[in-house]
């Protein structure tokens, strides 16, 4: 929820608005908890999104640019 209140309630994708009652679905850990729970809580590492752009980039994690370009820095600061 500390990410929900930092951000403004749009995806980080598409600039789409997210609207309330917050979804845990609005939040896609870039780097997986299950493959890094090191990262689990690094807020660096959530992405707002759309219920929609969530499921696409489950099925397809290279799909969104923004995404990418977030998972490569994450990959240097944490040495992967």
């Amino acid at each position: 929820m500390d990410v929900w209140k930092k951000r403004p309630h749009v995806s980080e994708v598409s600039g789409d608005r997210l609207y309330e009652p917050v979804s845990t679905a609005y939040f896609h850990h870039i780097l997986p908890k299950s493959k890094y729970p090191e990262a689990q809580m690094d807020e660096e590492n959530i992405i707002l999104m759309t219920l929609n752009e969530h499921a696409n980039v489950e099925g397809d994690i290279y799909r969104y640019e923004e995404v990418n370009k977030r998972r490569e820095s994450l990959k240097i600061k944490y040495n992967i």
